[in-house]
């Protein structure tokens, strides 16, 4: 690829996109061209006629280059790429780590509460199985990010999503099971006697809290992970270009 350095250097001179969209657009360029490359020395042409016309396919310009920043940042994508710029400075860190600390002891002390095992809530269930479906995506893209082989690091930021919708489940799952204890706490208060609306309510608020603060937890331990993640593989795929646009200086 290194044959292509000036091409891609030019390309990022004149991309008016943030990071990390700009790093993979340059990647995805960059794997153009070669494939483009390879498929003409394959046609027969020599190597000097194979790079002149990858280059004359997929040089990029200005209009190209013009059309390809309009195309990566609205939507999700761009909304993401922008998210880590905001959260970057020293104040947002650290009142990330203080609402981290501050969710991880409130379920520490739901936890262990005798009351947690009184009144456990059935929809705990499915958020321990989203917790565990988390852990071991976060292991397996971990080792794909520290152990990846080859050049091609553009695989590693598929699937980062999946982070975000253990997230956004959790939120649901808590949502849901907020929703059923309220109307199962009104539903047998309605026939019930009287005095039992206080032990009801007690009850209630035990299998509400646990449900509200596990969930939460859960959810802001993905979306934590997830920024972790976009960062190494960010990381990752600023070195490679880094290590391509070097050649052209």
């Amino acid at each position: 690829m290194t044959r292509f350095a000036k091409v891609l250097k030019r390309a990022g001179d004149h991309l008016e996109v943030p990071e990390p969209t700009r790093t993979r657009i340059l990647l995805e360029m960059a794997f153009d061209l070669e494939n483009c490359y390879r498929h003409y020395l394959e046609q027969g042409c020599d190597e000097a006629e194979a790079t002149r016309r990858a280059e004359e396919a997929f040089g990029a310009s200005d209009e190209a280059l013009q059309l390809l920043a309009r195309i990566h940042q609205p939507g999700f994508v761009g909304v993401a790429d922008r998210f880590p710029r905001h959260v970057g400075t020293v104040w947002s860190k650290i009142l990330m780590v203080a609402l981290l600390a501050f969710e991880i002891l409130l379920a520490i002390r739901v936890i262990t509460d005798r009351s947690f095992f009184v009144h456990p809530s059935p929809f705990l269930w499915p958020l321990a199985g989203l917790a565990l479906a988390a852990f071991l995506f976060t292991l397996w893209k971990l080792v794909q990010i520290f152990s990846r082989s080859g050049d091609d690091v553009r695989r590693l930021r598929t699937g980062l999503g999946t982070m975000l919708f253990f997230a956004g489940a959790s939120l649901a799952v808590a949502g849901l099971g907020f929703l059923y204890h309220l109307q199962r706490f009104f539903r047998l208060n309605s026939i019930g006697a009287p005095e039992t609306l206080f032990m009801n309510f007690a009850g209630w608020m035990v299998s509400i809290s646990s449900l509200m603060t596990i969930g939460l937890l859960i959810a802001i331990l993905a979306g934590l992970v997830w920024y972790v993640l976009s960062g190494l593989v960010s990381r990752s795929e600023a070195r490679q270009i880094e290590n391509l646009l070097r050649r052209a200086v």
